[in-house]
């Protein structure tokens, strides 16, 4: 009657892995936990890269704010000063009604509001310029976590190649005795 011999879980893989198991697995686990450090670190550019790009909006949005604000006291500003021109041609007796100081008014109201305009679209350029570089930031951050995940690829799959081309030992086999018989 044969006997059957117990065979531990590493025995079995030795017998069933083309390669010399122990030292081929720790390969193996340490590409594994290297792939899993590239995406890892894919993952942390793309959470920097978010938060810049928040930051970026956030500027945005301040510079809109800011043109506003800098349109509205320009608007400001520029009614007291046409207070002050009617003031003055009231003072030296000239109708302001009619002729030249209503002229000399319409003209100071399309440059107010041409100036106004003009702020406000500076501050929208600059807003869009900061919005622009918060999308690229946030595509840089999507870049990052593809390649980390194309590292993770490349390093598991050169390790199972290397593990399958040249990693050791074949399968054990029996070996037949060269007994000689005598006839």
């Amino acid at each position: 009657m044969k006997s059957k011999k117990k065979r531990n879980i590493f025995e079995l893989l030795q017998l069933v892995l083309p390669f010399s198991f122990p030292w081929v697995a720790v390969a193996i686990a340490m590409s594994a936990l290297s792939a899993g450090m590239a995406i890892y670190q894919g993952y942390q550019q793309q959470k920097i890269a978010n938060a810049n790009a928040k930051n970026k909006e956030i500027l945005a949005q301040r510079k809109q704010l800011a043109a506003n604000r800098a349109a509205k006291l320009a608007a400001e500003k520029r009614k007291k000063q046409r207070a002050g021109a009617t003031l003055a041609f009231v003072s030296s007796g000239v109708d302001i009604s009619q002729g030249s100081p209503l002229i000399v008014e319409a003209e100071d109201d399309y440059r107010a509001e041409l100036d106004q305009a003009t702020i406000i679209a500076q501050g929208a350029e600059s807003a869009w310029v900061s919005n622009s570089e918060a999308m690229i930031m946030r595509a840089q951050g999507r870049a990052a976590v593809a390649s980390g995940y194309g590292q993770a690829a490349g390093t598991l799959g050169a390790s199972l190649l290397s593990a399958g081309a040249g990693g050791g030992s074949s399968p054990k086999s029996t070996s037949v005795s060269n007994k000689s018989y005598a006839a």
